[in-house]
C-alpha cells in the first residue's frame, strides 16, 4: 500500500491526462459557462456566487465576470451577489447562461463549508468568512496565512520572523490547549493537508544551547507551499459547528482552500509577474554618546587591539569618534520576485487548468533567501451524464539559506554589538572571523555567511474525486488524497564560533519524511417534503493515515578547515524516529429547511483514533445549528434589507500524538559500546523518562454561539455579529512529577480552558454610482479565555521559563490564558518604590508575581476600497491593542550599554521612594553600567523594565491598479486584459514597543506560546510593482 501511495501523484497525473485527451472526442455538454453583469452599468460582477439550486454544487465568478459549472441536466441555477437581486435560470438544453442582476432586496450569497459543500450563507447557523482570489492576490503575500491578516474576526497571526520563507503562526478563535496543537485543519479541495512546522534538531551535542532546542531558524509552515495564484477563494470556518464534520483534526477550525478550475472554451492564458524591494520596519533606539568600554574608559585586549564588549566607555566627540549606523550597515534591501502563468480551458465534457510559477526572495538579512517552484495541473471529465471525475496534482520544491536565531545567533550577536565598530569588518584575509570581543561574541556579519542552514523540500498533492449523480435527489462523492513532503536540511558550523567552541565545529544532516492519505465517501440524499419543506442527508466516513520519519546525522570536529562534509569529521551521532497514526470517522448531516427561510442542521460524528488508549479511543461528538430568516418571514421596515439570526451548539474532540500511552523505551545515546568480553559494539535501550495514563481520554471541546446578519438600506450596509463560548476539557498536557517514580514528566488529563469572545464585521458601501464606488470592510474581535481548572494536585502549568528574562508563560487556575509571571521593583501597599540600603532599587528573586497577559484585548481591522471605471485603490488599517512582550534580546543591549535607555550615566541621582523603613529616600548613588543596568537585582532583571505593552496601530497595506482599456489592447484580439497595479505591506506602524517590529514571534510557527519576539529577523517593509496579463 506504501509503494503505491508513493507514486500515486504520477499515477494521478497520468490519469488527469487521460481523462483530458478523452474529453477532447466528446459531445454531449452538462458544462454551463456564462458571465454575470450588473443591469444597471453592464459591468461584469466579480464574485458573484453561481449556486445549484437543492444540491451541494456552486462556484463564483472570476475577474471578468465569468464562470463555469458542471451541473446535472434539468438543473436550475441561483444567481446572487451583494446588494443586488437574486435570479433562478432552469438551465435546459443551453450551455451558455447569461445573467444581468438588478440591485434589490435579496441576499443570497454562497459560501464553500465543510466536506466541500457549498451552502446559501443565510442557511448557516455559524460564522463563516470568505476571501475572494483577488483579495488575496492584492496582498502580494507569498505565504496564505499571511494574506489573511487583518481581514478576518476572530483570527490572530504571527509571522515567526521577516526571514524568506519564514512561518506564520494563525488561531482560530483563542488558545484552546494548554500546550498542544492550536493551528486549524488546512484543507485543499476537499483534502486535509499539512500545514506543520517541525524544527527539528540543529544543535551540538555540547555547548552553552542545549540539544532539541526549537530556537535555531524561522522554519516554513507547510501551506507556504501553496501559490496564492491558484487559489479561487478562502473559507474560514470557525467555531465548532462549522468544522465538526472533520472531525478531530478540526477542533482548532479549518482553513478551507478552493483552487482555480478550467472552464469549457477557448484556452485562456494568464501571466503574473511581480518584483519588490524590501525594508527593516522598525529598529531599536539606540544611544550615540557613549562608545565601547567599561567605567568610562576603554578596554583593550592582551595583545593591545580593542575589546569592543560593552559600551560603557568615554563620551562620543563628533568628528573623532566614528559611529556607526549599526542596523543600516548591516541589514540589506531586500528583493522579490514572482512569475505565475496559468493557462486553462476544456471541451463541453472535459476542463484543465495547469499553472507553472516561480518566487524567489532575498532577504534583508545577508545570505539569507528562499525560493519556490510550483507547477499543477487539475481537470475534470464527465464520464457520463451522471459521473464526473475530477482532480490535480501539484509539485512544489521550495528551499534556501534560513538566518538561524535565538541565543548565540546573528541576532543575539547583533544585539551586543557596539556602534563605533564597523559590523562589515568582519573577516581576516585567511578567512577566520575578526573578533573584537576576545571570544565573548561573534561577529554577526560573519554567523550570516558562514553558520547556515539551507533546506530543500520536495511536496506532492494529488487527490481525485469521482461525483455520481444517478438520480436529482442522489448524489454519491468520494474523494481520496495524497499528501507527502521531503523536507531535507542541511546546518553547517565551523570552528572556531561561540556556538561550536566546545565541537569543533559541526554538519548535521537532517531529513524530515511526512506522507498522509486521506480518503472521504459522502452520501447524500435530497427530498422535498412539500412546497415548504425541504429535506436533505448526508451521511458518510473519513479516514486519515499519517507517518512521519526524522533522521538526524550529525557530525562534529572537522578535522580539515573549510572542508563541511560528514565525512570530514571526526565523531559521529545518528538518531532515527517513526510515527504512524490514524483516523477513522463516520459521520451524519441531517438539514431541514422550511419556507425557505428556516433552516436546521444536526451533525453527529464518531472517529476512532489510533494515538488514545483502546478503551478510549472511539468518541462522538454532535452539533446542532439554527438559522432564521427573519426578514422573509415577516415584514420588517423598509430600511432593513435582510436580517437573519442564528444558533449553534456543539462538540469536537483533540486525541494527542503518537506513543504517549504507558512507559516505553528509547535508544541510550551512551550505546553503543565495545563489550569487554566479546570485543563487539553493544547496543542499549532506556526507559523513556515519560510515562502515559493508560486511561488518557480525547480533549473535549464544547461550543456556544449566537449571531445575527443584518443588511440595510437596499444591502449598502451590512452587520454580522457573533458571541460565543468555547470550554475545552480534559486537556492532554504533560505534567512533572516526583522523580522517584522513575519517570520526569506524566502525560494525563489536567484541566479545562474557557473562551469567550464577539466578532463583529461591518460592510458599508458610502458611494455607488455608474462609475464610482466605495466600500468598506470593518472587522472588530474580543477574545478572553479563562483557566478554569487544573488537575487536583497541581499548582500551575509552566510552559516557559523566559530564561534570561525571568518572565514565564503560566497557566493558573482562575487566572487567564496568556499570563506572564515575572519578578518586579519591591514597591509598598501604595505603589512606592523601596529603596535598599544601598541608595538603589531592588529586585526579590524569590517570589515571581502576574506582571501581565501576553494576548491582545482585541484586534480590528479595516479596509477601504475605491473603484473609478478601471482604477482602484484600497487601503487597510489594522489595530491591534494590548498583549504584553518581552523582547528576548533586550537584557543583551541593557547590560552592554547600548539602548537609549541606558544613555543617562555617570552621574549621582537620588531614586523616588521610600527606604524598607518608610522614611522618604535621600542617598544619593552613580549611575553607571555596573551599578544599574548591568545588574540583575537592580534593574534588568524586573519586568517593570524588559515587559513590553505590544498595542500597535499599522498601515498594513495600501494598493492601487489600473485595467488598461481594450481599446489599448486592439479590442482583445490577442491580449484580452492588461491590469498593473502596485503594493505597499507593513507600509507604518505606530507602537510603544521600543524593539523591532513586535508583531514576530520568538518560538516561531506552531508554537502556543506568546509574549515573547526578538532575536529573529526583524519585520519588514515591502514595495511591489505587478503586471497581469490574460490572453
Amino acid at each position: 500500500m506504501f509503494k503505491i501511495m508513493k507514486n500515486s501523484p504520477l499515477l494521478l497525473l497520468a490519469w488527469l491526462f487521460v481523462l483530458c485527451s478523452a474529453g477532447q472526442v466528446q459531445a454531449q455538454s452538462i458544462t454551463v459557462t456564462g458571465t454575470v453583469t450588473a443591469a444597471e452599468t453592464g459591468d461584469p460582477l466579480i464574485g458573484a456566487s453561481v449556486l445549484v439550486k437543492d444540491a451541494s454544487s456552486g462556484t463564483v465568478t472570476d475577474i471578468d465576470g465569468t464562470y463555469s459549472l458542471n451541473v446535472p441536466e434539468g438543473s436550475v441555477l441561483v444567481f446572487s451577489y451583494v446588494g443586488y437581486t437574486t435570479l433562478e435560470e432552469a438551465v435546459g438544453n443551453r450551455t451558455v447562461v447569461d445573467v444581468a442582476l438588478s440591485q434589490g432586496q435579496q441576499l443570497e450569497e454562497v459560501v464553500v463549508t465543510a466536506l466541500g459543500i457549498s451552502r446559501e450563507k443565510k442557511a448557516l447557523g455559524y460564522a463563516v468568512q470568505e476571501l475572494s482570489s483577488d483579495e488575496i492576490m492584492e496582498t502580494r503575500e507569498q505565504n496564505v496565512v499571511n494574506s489573511l491578516q487583518g481581514k478576518v474576526a476572530g483570527v490572530l497571526i504571527n509571522n515567526s520572523s521577516g526571514a524568506p520563507g519564514a512561518g506564520a503562526n494563525i488561531v482560530i478563535r483563542g488558545i484552546t490547549s494548554f500546550g498542544g496543537n492550536n493551528q486549524p485543519l488546512f484543507v485543499v479541495d476537499g483534502i486535509p493537508v499539512d500545514n506543520s512546522t517541525i524544527a527539528g534538531n540543529q544543535l551540538p551535542s555540547a555547548g552553552s544551547n542545549a540539544v532539541n532546542s526549537a530556537e535555531q531558524a524561522s522554519f516554513t509552515n507547510r501551506a507556504a507551499d501553496i501559490n496564492p495564484a491558484d487559489i479561487a477563494s478562502i473559507s474560514i470556518l470557525k467555531g465548532p459547528s462549522a468544522t465538526a464534520l472533520y472531525g478531530i483534526r478540526a477542533a482548532n477550525g479549518v482553513v478551507l482552500i478552493t483552487t482555480k478550475k478550467g472552464q469549457s472554451g477557448r484556452a485562456q492564458v494568464s501571466l503574473n509577474t511581480s518584483f519588490g524591494m524590501e525594508e527593516v520596519v522598525k529598529t531599536p533606539g539606540y544611544q550615540e554618546s557613549y562608545r565601547e568600554g567599561r567605567f568610562g574608559r576603554l578596554r583593550f585586549n592582551s595583545d593591545g587591539s580593542p575589546l569592543r564588549f560593552q559600551g560603557f566607555g568615554p563620551k562620543v566627540y563628533p568628528g573623532q569618534t566614528p559611529v556607526f549606523d549599526l542596523f543600516g550597515d548591516f541589514f540589506e534591501t531586500g528583493y522579490r520576485q514572482d512569475h505565475a502563468l496559468s493557462i486553462s480551458g476544456g471541451t463541453d465534457r472535459a476542463t484543465y487548468a495547469s499553472s507553472f510559477s516561480y518566487f524567489r526572495h532575498q532577504g534583508v538579512t545577508p545570505f539569507a533567501d528562499w525560493d519556490r517552484l510550483t507547477a499543477r495541473l487539475a481537470g475534470s471529465f464527465d464520464v457520463t451524464d451522471n459521473l464526473t471525475v475530477s482532480g490535480s496534482v501539484n509539485y512544489t520544491n521550495s528551499g534556501g539559506n534560513k538566518p538561524h536565531s535565538g541565543d548565540k545567533s546573528i541576532m543575539s550577536s547583533l544585539s551586543y554589538h557596539p556602534l563605533s565598530f564597523d559590523v562589515n569588518d568582519y573577516i581576516n584575509p585567511d578567512g577566520s572571523m575578526k573578533d573584537f570581543s576576545d571570544g565573548i561574541i561573534d561577529n554577526p556579519r560573519y554567523l550570516a555567511e558562514f553558520s547556515s542552514l539551507v533546506d530543500d523540500v520536495d511536496r506532492t498533492l494529488g487527490n481525485i474525486s469521482f461525483d455520481y449523480n444517478p438520480a436529482p435527489w442522489f448524489t454519491l462523492t468520494y474523494r481520496v488524497g495524497v499528501d507527502f513532503y521531503k523536507d531535507a536540511r542541511i546546518r553547517t558550523v565551523p570552528a572556531g564560533l561561540d556556538l561550536s567552541s566546545q565541537t569543533g565545529g559541526f554538519i548535521i544532516e537532517e531529513d524530515i519524511t511526512s506522507r498522509q492519505v486521506n480518503s472521504t465517501l459522502l452520501a447524500t440524499f435530497r427530498k422535498d417534503l412539500s412546497n415548504d419543506f425541504n429535506l436533505e442527508v448526508s451521511v458518510g466516513h473519513d479516514l486519515n493515515d499519517r507517518q512521519l520519519e526524522i533522521t538526524n546525522v550529525r557530525g562534529e570536529d572537522f578535522t580539515i578547515p573549510g572542508f563541511f562534509h560528514l565525512s570530514n569529521t571526526e565523531r559521529f551521532f545518528v538518531d532515527n524516529a517513526k510515527s504512524q497514526r490514524r483516523i477513522f470517522g463516520v459521520l451524519g448531516l441531517i438539514k431541514l429547511s422550511a419556507f425557505d427561510a428556516l433552516y436546521l442542521d444536526i451533525t453527529g460524528r464518531n472517529d476512532w483514533s489510533s494515538t488514545l488508549p483502546v478503551a478510549n479511543r472511539s468518541f462522538f461528538y454532535p452539533s446542532v445549528s439554527l438559522s432564521a430568516v427573519v426578514s422573509d418571514l415577516t415584514d420588517l421596515p423598509s430600511f432593513i434589507s435582510f436580517a437573519k439570526l442564528r444558533a449553534s451548539y456543539a462538540q469536537v474532540a483533540k486525541d494527542t500524538d503518537p506513543y504517549l500511552i504507558g512507559s516505553l523505551f528509547e535508544a541510550d545515546p551512551s550505546f553503543p559500546f565495545t563489550s569487554p568480553v566479546t570485543g563487539n559494539e553493544v547496543n542499549g535501550f532506556r526507559q523513556r523518562s515519560i510515562v502515559g495514563d493508560a486511561n488518557l481520554r480525547p480533549e473535549t471541546t464544547t461550543s456556544l454561539e449566537f449571531g445575527a446578519d443584518l443588511r440595510f438600506f437596499n444591502n449598502r450596509l451590512g452587520l454580522d455579529i457573533a458571541w460565543f463560548q468555547q470550554n475545552s476539557k480534559d486537556q492532554i498536557i504533560q505534567v512533572p512529577v516526583t522523580n522517584t517514580t522513575g519517570f520526569s514528566r506524566f502525560v494525563t488529563n489536567a484541566g479545562e480552558i474557557q473562551n469567550t469572545g464577539i466578532e463583529i464585521l461591518a460592510n458599508v458601501t458610502p458611494v455607488r454610482t455608474r462609475d464610482f464606488s466605495w466600500d468598506v470592510s470593518l472587522n472588530y474581535s474580543s477574545i478572553e479565555g479563562e483557566v478554569i481548572s487544573i488537575r487536583e494536585g497541581i499548582e500551575q502549568i509552566e510552559l516557559f521559563s523566559g530564561g534570561a528574562t525571568g518572565i514565564a508563560y503560566r497557566y493558573v487556575p482562575g487566572g487567564k490564558v496568556g499570563d506572564l509571571y515575572g519578578f518586579k521593583h519591591e514597591r509598598n501597599e501604595d505603589g512606592e518604590l523601596i529603596i535598599g540600603s544601598d541608595g538603589f532599587p531592588f529586585i526579590r528573586t524569590d517570589t515571581t508575581y502576574l506582571v501581565g497577559n501576553a494576548l491582545p484585548d482585541f484586534t480590528a481591522g479595516m479596509t477601504n476600497t475605491f473603484r473609478w471605471k478601471g482604477l482602484s485603490f484600497s487601503f487597510l488599517l489594522e489595530w491591534r491593542q494590548g498583549g504584553d512582550l518581552v523582547d528576548m534580546g533586550i537584557r543583551n543591549s541593557i547590560r552592554n550599554g547600548l539602548l537609549d535607555m541606558t544613555e543617562r550615566r555617570y552621574e549621582q541621582v537620588v531614586f523616588q521612594g521610600v527606604t524598607e523603613s518608610g522614611e522618604p529616600n535621600t542617598t544619593p548613588v552613580e549611575i553607571n553600567g555596573e551599578s544599574l543596568y548591568r545588574s540583575y537585582g537592580r534593574y534588568n532583571g524586573s519586568a517593570d523594565v524588559t515587559l513590553e505593552d505590544g498595542s500597535w496601530f499599522r498601515l498594513r497595506r495600501v494598493s492601487i491598479g489600473y485595467s488598461l482599456p481594450k481599446a489599448l489592447l486592439g479590442e482583445g484580439n490577442f491580449i484580452s486584459g492588461a491590469r498593473i497595479s502596485l503594493t505597499g505591506n507593513n507600509l507604518l506602524i505606530n507602537t510603544p514597543f521600543r524593539g523591532f517590529d513586535p508583531e514576530t514571534n520568538y518560538f516561531g510557527s506552531g508554537s502556543s506560546i506568546y509574549g515573547y519576539t526578538g532575536l529573529q529577523s526583524p519585520g519588514v517593509r515591502s514595495y511591489i510593482a505587478a503586471l497581469n496579463l490574460t490572453f
